[in-house]
This record gives C-alpha cells, sequence and structure tokens, in this order.
C-alpha cells in the first residue's frame, strides 16, 4: 500500500490553499500608518504592505522596477514616469496621475517629510496627458529615492487640514490602500497588553497572487510582554537575539543589510598615516567578532560590501618612532630629554671622549653650518642644520664604505643598493612625514653582515617662519658658545643639585608603557560611539581594551544620532574628536558612500574622517551622478578603495546577520539572503502559504507503469 501510495503521487503537484492567517509580532508602539511622514522600519514595512509608490527596488537583480509606473532614470536630471494599466485603490476607483501630483506637491509644499522635501527642492513636477515629469539640476543618485515614496490619493489630500498631514491615519476614515493588502480592524487586548493590527488581502489589487487572506501584526511594548507569549509566534524578526533558538517550533531564516559598524579615524587630528595604520592594524575583526557574538555577525572588509581588501600591512613596528615623532616618549627617554634640559643652563658633562675640544666661535659655527647637510662638524660630533623649507635631500657618499643595508632612526632606506656611491634621504612635511617644524634628530645606520653600527648623528631645526628661525638658531648659538666642555670618562650625568628634585618624582611615578610629551601628559586618544545597539558599545570598549594593551590611552564616549549631527556641523568640531564609531547604513544605492568620504560632507553630516583628497571627490561624484551600470561601477570602486586604502582612515568591522524566526508549518518562505532594506523582507509574503493539496496526474497511470516504477524504486 506504501509503493502504491507513493506511485500514485510521485509526480503530483503542490497547490496552495488560499485563506488562512498569519501573525506576525513585533516589539514597537503601535504603526501610525501615515505613509507621508518619517518614520522607523518596522512603520515602512507596513505602509509598503499598505501602499504602492513609483518604482521599488527587485533584491535578486538589483535595479529599480516598475511598482506603479514605468520611469526612464537613464537621466537623472530628466526622469519621467508612465503610470501602468489596470492599478485601482482598495474602493476600485482607478490610480490616477492626479495622486502621483498631489502627493508629491504636498511633500514638498509641507515640512510633512523635511527629507522628502530637500530631495524634491528645485524640482519641477509636470504634469502630461498620459505621464509626469521630474526635472531637476541636482544630477544625484540620491534623487532616485523619491520614487519609493508611497502614493495617496488625491481625494485623502484635499479632505485633510494641513495640521492633520503629520497625524496617524485612521482606518475608517481614510481607507484607500494601493497595496497587496488593505487595513481591516484595530483591536486592543488589555490583558495582553498588546494592540493588534489585521489587514485584508486588497481584492482590487490586479493580480494579487498572495495565498494568504490576513495578516495579524501584534504590537507588544516591551521585550518581556512578548517573551512571555513567545509560543504562539507565527513571525518575528529577531534582529536583537532576543529569542534565538528558544521556540524550536521556529525556523532561522538568515538575511543580512547594507549596513554595517565602521571606525572612523580623524584625519586632522591623528596627521601622522603611520599611527593611523598602527591603529587599524590592531583591531583584529575575528577577535571582535568573537567577542560580540561569532554566529550572529560577519565581517565587512570594505565600505563597498565586496572582497576587495582594503587593509594595509603594517609599516611601521616601531611604533615608538612614530610617537617621537609626535613629541610622545616612553618614561626612559623622557627622563633624560627632560633632565637634560632641566640642566643645559649649567652642565657639568657631556663628552663621549677624554679628549679637550674647543668651543668654536659664532663665525665659526655659520661656516659650518653653511657646508653640506651631512659634513657638518659640531662640538659632540652631531652635524647640525637650520632650514625653513622641507623637501630637502640629505645626501651622503659612501666612498669606501659599502653596507648592506641603510637605516635613517629605524627606517630601511628601499632605494639604497649595496654598490651605490651615494645614498638620499628626503625631508618632507606631509606626504613622507620625515621631518616637523622644531628640533629634528636624525640616526644613520649602517648594516653589514647582519650587524648594525651607528654611523653619524644629524639635528635639522626645522621651522617655516624665518623669524622663528633665525631665533632659534641664536638661542643655540648662544647656548653653544657658553657651553664647556670638560674632560671625562663619563656621559650624559648630571649634578642632583641642579635636577629639579619634584619633577623626578612625577617621572618617577609615571607607567613606563605608555607615551608622554614634555609637560608629562599621556597620550590619550578620545573616541565617540552612537550608541545604537548594545554591540556599537561593546566594540567601543573593545577597541579601548586593544589600544590600551599597545600603550596608547583611549577615552570613549557615547552619543547619539541627532546630538552628533549638530557636533559635527559645529566650528573646530574636528579638532575635538580622534575617532568616531558608527553604524552606517547605504540603504538602496549600496554603492553610494559619497556621504562618507567626500570632502564638501566633512563639516556636514557622515564623513567624520574629514578626508579630502581631489581625486577622491572626483571619482565619488562621477558614481553618484550616473546611472547603474555594473561594470562601469567596479573599475571606479577599485580606484576609490585604493585611495581610501592609502590614506588609512577608517576600518569597516561587521554587519549583524539578521534572523528572521518563521513557524515550520508555513510553507514555501523564500528570503534572500540579502536585502538593501528590512522593508523588502516583504517580499516573502506574496509566496507563503499554510496549507496545500496535491494535483495527481492520472495519466500513465496504468499497470505497467507500476511495474516500471518498482523496479526504479528496487534498483535505485
Amino acid at each position: 500500500m506504501h509503493i502504491f501510495y507513493r506511485y500514485i503521487y510521485s509526480d503530483a503537484k503542490s497547490i496552495p490553499i488560499k485563506g488562512w492567517t498569519v501573525s506576525e509580532w513585533i516589539v514597537w508602539d503601535v504603526s501610525h500608518l501615515n505613509p507621508l511622514i518619517s518614520t522607523n522600519d518596522y512603520n515602512k514595512y507596513i505602509i509598503s504592505i499598505l501602499y504602492r509608490s513609483l518604482l521599488k527596488y527587485d533584491i535578486k537583480d538589483k535595479k529599480l522596477i516598475s511598482d506603479l509606473a514605468n520611469c526612464d532614470i537613464s537621466n537623472l536630471s530628466y526622469i519621467e514616469c508612465f503610470l501602468e494599466n489596470n492599478v485601482y485603490w482598495s474602493d476600485k476607483s482607478p490610480i490616477t496621475i492626479n495622486d502621483v501630483v498631489a502627493t508629491y506637491n504636498i511633500l514638498k509644499t509641507t515640512n510633512v517629510n523635511p527629507l522628502m522635501k530637500s530631495l524634491l527642492s528645485d524640482t519641477t513636477i509636470e504634469e502630461k496627458s498620459d505621464s509626469i515629469v521630474f526635472k531637476n539640476n541636482k544630477k544625484n543618485i540620491n534623487f532616485l529615492n523619491i520614487f519609493f515614496q508611497p502614493i495617496i490619493s488625491e481625494k485623502l489630500i484635499n479632505e485633510l487640514w494641513v495640521e492633520e498631514l503629520n497625524k496617524p491615519f485612521s482606518p475608517s476614515k481614510d481607507s484607500l490602500y494601493s497595496g497587496k493588502y488593505k487595513v481591516a480592524s484595530i483591536k486592543e487586548d488589555k490583558n495582553l497588553w498588546v494592540v493588534e493590527l489585521v489587514l485584508d488581502k486588497n481584492e482590487n489589487y490586479f493580480n494579487n497572487d498572495v495565498y494568504l487572506w490576513k495578516l495579524s501584526f501584534k504590537f507588544f511594548p516591551n521585550n518581556n510582554s512578548l517573551v512571555k507569549n513567545k509560543d504562539l509566534i507565527n513571525i518575528f524578526n529577531d534582529d536583537e537575539n532576543l529569542l534565538w533558538e528558544s521556540v524550536p517550533r521556529l525556523e532561522s531564516h538568515y538575511y543580512s543589510l547594507p549596513k554595517y559598524t565602521t571606525l572612523f579615524i580623524n584625519s586632522e587630528k591623528i596627521s601622522s598615516k603611520s599611527l593611523r595604520n598602527f591603529i587599524l592594524n590592531k583591531i583584529d575583526r575575528d577577535k571582535l567578532i568573537k567577542v560580540l557574538w561569532n554566529e550572529k555577525y560577519k565581517q565587512v572588509i570594505n565600505p563597498y560590501l565586496t572582497d576587495y581588501v582594503i587593509d594595509k600591512d603594517l609599516e611601521n613596528k616601531n611604533i615608538e618612532s612614530t610617537m617621537e615623532w609626535l613629541w610622545y616618549y616612553k618614561k626612559a627617554k623622557l627622563a633624560k630629554l627632560i633632565l637634560w634640559e632641566a640642566t643645559t643652563k649649567t652642565p657639568t658633562t657631556v663628552a663621549n671622549t677624554t679628549e679637550i675640544k674647543k668651543t668654536p666661535t659664532t663665525e665659526e659655527l655659520e661656516k659650518q653650518e653653511n657646508k653640506p647637510l651631512l659634513y657638518i662638524i659640531s662640538w659632540l660630533g652631531k652635524k647640525f642644520s637650520f632650514i625653513s623649507q622641507d623637501d630637502v635631500l640629505l645626501k651622503w657618499d659612501l666612498k669606501w664604505e659599502k653596507p648592506d643595508a641603510v637605516y635613517i632612526n629605524d627606517y630601511q632606506l628601499k632605494a639604497y643598493d649595496k654598490w651605490d656611491e651615494n645614498f638620499f634621504y628626503r625631508l618632507k612635511e606631509f606626504d613622507y612625514e620625515t621631518i616637523k617644524e622644531w628640533k629634528n634628530d636624525y640616526k644613520i645606520y649602517f648594516e653589514t653582515n647582519w650587524k648594525k653600527e651607528l654611523k653619524e648623528e644629524l639635528i635639522v631645526f626645522f621651522y617655516k617662519d624665518i623669524n622663528k628661525l633665525s631665533q632659534e638658531k641664536e638661542n643655540f648659538y648662544k647656548t653653544f658658545i657658553k657651553t664647556e666642555v670638560a674632560k671625562t670618562p663619563e656621559t650624559n650625568t648630571w649634578k642632583e643639585s641642579n635636577i629639579n628634585q619634584t619633577l623626578k618624582a612625577k617621572i618617577d611615578s609615571i607607567d613606563d608603557r605608555y607615551y608622554y610629551n614634555k609637560k608629562i601628559e599621556k597620550y590619550t586618544l578620545k573616541l565617540m560611539y552612537i550608541w545604537w545597539e548594545n554591540n556599537i558599545e561593546q566594540t567601543a570598549n573593545f577597541i579601548k581594551e586593544i589600544l590600551w594593551d599597545n600603550w596608547i590611552g583611549l577615552e570613549i564616549e557615547a552619543i547619539n544620532l541627532s546630538d552628533l549631527s549638530k557636533f559635527v556641523s559645529q566650528e573646530n568640531s574636528s579638532q575635538t574628536y580622534d575617532m568616531v564609531l558608527a553604524w552606517i547604513n547605504l540603504w538602496y544605492f549600496d554603492f553610494n558612500i559619497y556621504p562618507y568620504f567626500h570632502s564638501s560632507q566633512a563639516k556636514l553630516w557622515y564623513n567624520f574622517s574629514n578626508i579630502k583628497k581631489l581625486a577622491l571627490d572626483l571619482i565619488l561624484e562621477d558614481i553618484n551622478s550616473n546611472k547603474i551600470y555594473q561594470d562601469w561601477f567596479k573599475e571606479k570602486e577599485k580606484k576609490v578603495l585604493d585611495i581610501i586604502k592609502g590614506e588609512q582612515v577608517i576600518k569597516t568591522l561587521y554587519t549583524p546577520i539578521i534572523d528572521l524566526l518563521i513557524d515550520k508549518n508555513i510553507k514555501n518562505i523564500n528570503i534572500d539572503k540579502y536585502s538593501s532594506w528590512q522593508i523588502n523582507r516583504v517580499n516573502y509574503l506574496s509566496t507563503i502559504y499554510i496549507n496545500e493539496k496535491k494535483d495527481i496526474n492520472y495519466t500513465n497511470k496504468w499497470v505497467g507503469d507500476f511495474f516500471k516504477f518498482l523496479f526504479h524504486i528496487i534498483t535505485w
């Protein structure tokens, strides 16, 4: 009987049985159902079920397709839309161009939706006999967001007072919907503290192919209320990992969004690329995700969510040399510097030799200074010079010496070859970061047979201000000429009477793991993070621990998004933070990173790193003003990422993996692994159903066919 049953149903088709109701539970306030005003994701989700817009986003093909209209978006400054045939409101009245024009005009002329109003500013809307035209001079891809705006009826707009526009719509009074479902009722259960919104299938939605006749949305005021009744859930978008696997009847369907957490380094405050490179290298994504929750987050390695790596290898492993360039030192060196300066007024011993040297005169010093930079002989065996502009080449003629490698401080000269007759080292402030204004110390090392030997020490005083340079030169000469060189076998010794004992005690008390300036102030950075979810705070603390482990102090401060907006727009705001930890949401156009890296956005909104590169601006503008061509974009995106990689101003970290929990009794669930927006999960509501029946194919069901089937079963 079992084999015969299998034979009969072997090629039967499953046919969904229409009807039934499923319930989705939400921890949020009751949706206001007003499609005109700015709103949260859950409001948008339900409104997208009730209303249609001119265009919608096709997740699979990643392109804009018709919802109410066919629109030509090849020219962003001139977009013409033709309304589809057979589009109706839920009362059977046709949706017209007048409805479209009325919707956009009310958004353009009132403050009901400031974001939409800004997008529509300087936009001319022209109504033709069979189309509507949008003209603007912005040529900006973000303008396409207006075509996702839900359209409401002209009749409703004419009936509403202006003060009613930003209020919740009444389902009894304003019952004109264009989506696949319409509002049936709103009920409140005071025992469960839940509000239930019930939607019915909209029979006047042309070719409405949904199988479920009713949808029920239950709104709970808090997590506890929902958890108490979790065994009754059909669908729950568990983006905060509230339930996870605690309800066996619910099956997980995972998806991710173009939303990710990123660390921005303020390039104006942390000007050293070496230090930026060091900080970014120390933040390990693998360790971070394990700290957060390995199964709920995945790594993001660049702002475009592609596989192109923008992480850069650690260029300067000796962070001490980088910190010294910033005038910060470890305790031992700081003590020598401060105590040496404290005793320079009455020094006692300084020489490394037993030979008594004659103190040169000012004239002799000036003659020495005018020699080539690496041929100046000073009283300590050091060479010195005074320059007022950078981009100077230091040249060394090797003559008979042929070392295997040459080092300037801790940097190995890459251009040097063993048989070169000379080598050069370029002193340039910004691009190379090899010189800074004030006193610069350079030690030249030769390496032969893996043995490193100090060959020369050089001091260069660099000031762009000529007057300042002259003053420093004069001070140097005065101090130099007054200095007595004594014969002694010791070096770097001081008379205890000359040392400020309070200063010495203060130096002794500091932590020798960290870096300090000559005011004995610890090098400390400030990170501001946008508190949105607990993972952001955890990430901020993770970064703090990592930097503290690497001898860099970090203070963290939480700030909300609206306050950050005000903060960034203030004058000199970029000087009050070193880093920003924020989540980025690219929405529909996941290639549009313009707001985060264009120079014009540095004082306006999202360009927290204050990166200002003309080459980068030009490419971003090009991408931002053109139609979406996949092959063309890949080439442009790579150029953008190469520039960002070179600047070392960001580290993209992770994106949450969202868990959509659905009752296992619900069939035909199609969830895309990647969605441009949470509201786009609405697509799965078109395919799901509860029950099904089998359509048996009775053709070719004869005795001979049965034995063929039986033979196949036996030999399989």
